[in-house]
């Protein structure tokens, strides 16, 4: 008689550890022996240490040294001109020297000097991205000041990310260029990698607009994120996408409700672009749900259906599910209904 009961036991281990094995998240990979530094490159202080008598004689090594950044940080992101300009250097010289911007610069240099978790935190997520794409270059990642006016872009190789839209919550120049209470909560140093990584992935797996309508941006979004959390595996999902705790709580105990909603009102499959920004974009709230969800809400929803889709598919690489360009079929193969 005992051994059924030994061959019982050895079906119920079998059986759990088959369990564990199905239940394991794919995202969390070791990266112990991965090493991949990405400075997180000091432009704005590059641009500060040169003397004022010798800005005509920098501008070259500037482009020789920072390429197609360089061009696209003075046409699009402080809007002077092309470096070829001839008053180039003049209007260089008035927004180094604007005292609101030296302010800024200032401000910016004291809390990223004393915040060392940005500098660790670009490190970790691109030894996961180094794991996940292990032939690929890494890129730069090159800190500026905008004077408020672009947070990030990408251009070639180089993710550009602008320092004083993460000067901190209590930050006073938010609160005199009212700044709208929704989006300070975000605007921490803390939060530049992941946003960085997000432009990264944006640069790797742009939107396919051949069909554009809000099941497809919704899905979109949802791999962007996706990539994000395979950066970044530890993170909660109010940490990834910058919900506050009850936002969270609102989209887990309301996912159901939300994805009835979009379909019974026909929104799912909406080319309207103002349906697409109520529901993709920031905001206080979306509007299509109740005062207490966050914006964005339906692209944590977005992000339901890839992690379903990557998990009834784990043989896939992470790059071979972002690479998909029609969203119709990772909600099919998602099979999602919450």
């Amino acid at each position: 008689m005992p051994r059924p009961v030994q061959d019982a036991g050895i079906f119920l281990l079998f059986a759990v550890l088959l369990f564990a094995s199905c239940r394991r998240d794919p995202l969390e990979v070791s990266v112990g022996g991965i090493r991949a530094d990405v400075p997180l490159e000091r432009f704005d202080s590059r641009l500060l240490a040169i003397a004022p008598d010798s800005l005509d004689q920098s501008v070259g090594s500037l482009y020789r040294e920072f390429g197609d950044f360089f061009d696209v940080f003075n046409v699009h992101v402080i809007r002077i001109g092309p470096a070829s300009t001839r008053n180039y250097s003049s209007y260089l010289s008035m927004f180094l020297n604007d005292p609101l911007n030296r302010e800024v610069f200032a401000y910016a240099d004291s809390v990223f000097s004393r915040v060392p978790g940005v500098q660790e935190g670009l490190n970790d997520g691109f030894r996961h991205y180094a794991y996940h794409y292990p032939d690929s270059v890494l890129p730069r990642v090159i800190a500026y000041v905008s004077g408020f006016n672009q947070g990030l872009f990408t251009v070639g190789r180089t993710v550009g990310v602008g320092l004083d839209q993460y000067l901190g919550a209590d930050c006073p120049f938010y609160r005199e260029l009212g700044t709208p209470e929704y989006l300070l909560h975000n605007k921490t140093p803390e939060r530049l990698p992941v946003d960085a990584m997000l432009a990264w992935g944006t640069q790797l797996y742009p939107y396919n607009d051949s069909v554009d309508h809000v099941l497809n941006r919704m899905i979109h979004q949802g791999m962007l994120w996706y990539f994000v959390e395979a950066m970044y595996p530890g993170l909660s999902d109010e940490e990834l996408l910058g919900f506050t705790p009850e936002q969270m709580r609102w989209c887990t105990n309301n996912e159901k409700h939300m994805w009835t909603h979009l379909v019974e009102d026909k929104l799912l499959f909406s080319s309207d672009p103002l349906a697409i920004r109520k529901l993709i974009e920031e905001a206080p709230h979306t509007s299509y749900f109740t005062p207490e969800s966050p914006g964005r809400a339906a692209v944590w929803q977005g992000l339901q259906i890839v992690r379903e889709y990557a998990r009834r598919n784990p043989g896939m690489s992470l790059d071979r599910i972002l690479s998909q360009r029609e969203y119709s079929e990772i909600l099919r193969g998602s099979r999602y209904n919450p």
